[in-house]
């Protein structure tokens, strides 16, 4: 009940933003998509083997934009959330869980170029498990958290594209699940502990938050590319000043974070959408249950991180 009523809070609310506007709104530009996809799969003697699953996803996604002048506000949020139950398990799988917002102030000085001030906010919906170990927690709401707070300047040559270059970048990271920040997950500085009488004591717990300080580059691209589809990418790199106490001293301590949504309106209440999602964020670490339980130590993650999704179904687009 609990994940289908987080279903609902991702698909009802963008929603109804679609609805009529309030006059006092009506000097801002409002659009977005809304889709709620259904997969199923049946074997019966089937020779190549399979196995019986349902996956339900919902997607929304929302645009708020205002200009006045030379000034402008742009507001996109969006909202991911996904269940998979194989036949084998004993409950539902996450699939696939986001929460991101990200805001934009510009005040443009000359043709292309503006000042500006951009906030990106993301986190997660509910816990995320090591699969098929679903007893040991590796990731919650705020656990992680990322906030970035990036002043700089915005070239944007063309509506449907544009690059924000910011040289002193604040990102903050956040995870106030205390067994998660006491092993170091996602960043933060571990807990400290010290042996007592042949015991392992924590004598320090572990941070909530942990601040980086360094630039920022942000290519974004959001085009019709032909009649009904729609292509949306935004590619996010941060190189940190700071030493990061996870990552290795031959490693280069930039972050990628790159994602890109296909959307086709087959009709008005039918579309397909694909979103890919790449990450490389060397200072995480790897969570299971042993790290948690002080058996082993945690090890950077310096893999190149992939999700991607394919759904069709109900949408709605305003």
């Amino acid at each position: 009940m609990k994940k289908t009523l987080l279903l609902l809070a991702v698909f009802v609310p963008v929603a109804l933003a679609a609805q009529n506007t309030p006059d006092s709104l009506q000097k801002w530009k409002i659009s977005g998509v809304t889709s709620l996809t259904l997969n199923q799969a049946s074997f019966s003697n089937w020779t190549s083997g399979g196995e019986n699953s349902v996956a339900v996803s919902a997607l929304g996604k929302l645009f708020a934009d205002y200009t006045h002048g030379n000034f402008s506000n742009n507001n996109a949020l969006t909202l991911k959330y996904g269940m998979l139950k194989k036949e084998s398990d004993d409950h539902a799988r996450k699939s696939e869980d986001l929460i991101e917002l990200i805001s934009q102030f510009n005040q443009k000085f000359s043709k292309d170029w503006s000042a500006t001030g951009q906030l990106n906010f993301n986190t997660q919906f509910a816990n995320g498990y090591t699969y098929p170990d679903d007893s040991t927690v590796v990731s919650k709401f705020m656990s992680p958290a990322y906030l970035t707070i990036a002043p700089g300047l915005l070239y944007k040559p063309v509506e449907y594209f544009s690059i924000l270059m910011t040289p002193i970048t604040a990102r903050t990271i956040f995870v106030l699940d205390q067994d998660l920040a006491d092993v170091g997950a996602y960043g933060v500085d571990a807990a400290t502990y010290d042996s007592i009488d042949g015991v392992r004591v924590k004598t320090d717990d572990g941070k909530n938050v942990k601040l980086k300080l360094g630039a920022f580059v942000e290519f974004y691209f959001k085009k019709e590319i032909k009649t009904d589809l729609t292509l949306e990418s935004r590619l996010n790199l941060f190189y940190n000043y700071l030493q990061d106490d996870n990552l290795p001293d031959d490693k280069l301590p930039l972050d990628l974070n790159w994602q890109t949504f296909f959307n086709y309106k087959l009709n008005k209440w039918f579309s397909a959408n694909l979103f890919v999602h790449v990450a490389y964020m060397p200072g995480d670490v790897f969570i299971d249950r042993d790290v948690l339980s002080g058996k082993n130590k945690p090890l950077p993650n310096e893999k190149l991180q992939l999700l991607q999704t394919f759904g069709l179904g109900f949408a709605y687009n305003f």
